[in-house]
């Protein structure tokens, strides 16, 4: 294997490694509640779409396999953050967030926005504007990869 092949393995593997890093300090910041980033996800889109997405909205939203969405929408219902129905076309599930919900959601924002904007601050502005042009560009290329465009 060329020197170069590996960089760039080690490359993309250090980004998976950042990627369970960041989420595992994350769920920290939410060990006072009873969800986890995954649930946090969930929630978050519901909220950012008035409440209420299909089941495979969220799927194709938050890129995530039907099986592990489930158990995550599972755990939620049993919770009692979510509702899950079955919806009008009766092809997939209308997934709401319910007054429950709504009232625990402005914590899990709070904890979930401190523990970035501690990040961020560190990152500085220039290094964050940075990051997230890298990161956008990275995630545009590996999508036309994955289409083979």
């Amino acid at each position: 294997m060329k020197k170069e092949s590996v960089r760039l393995t080690l490359l993309f593997h250090r980004i998976q490694q950042l990627s369970r890093d960041l989420n595992k300090y994350l769920n920290e910041s939410l060990e006072e509640e009873d969800i986890y980033m995954s649930h946090w996800a969930v929630l978050f889109q519901l909220e950012s779409n008035d409440g209420c997405m299909t089941q495979a909205e969220l799927k194709e939203r938050l890129n995530i396999e039907a099986p592990p969405l489930s158990r995550v929408i599972q755990k939620l219902v049993k919770l009692g953050y979510i509702e899950k129905n079955k919806s009008k076309d009766q092809r997939t599930n209308d997934i709401t967030i319910t007054r429950k919900g709504e009232e625990r959601y402005p914590f899990w924002r709070k904890a979930i926005g401190e523990a970035e904007e501690r990040l961020l601050e560190k990152l500085g502005t220039t290094g964050e504007k940075a990051l997230e042009e890298h990161v956008l560009s990275l995630s545009r290329m590996v999508s036309e990869e994955r289409r083979g465009s």
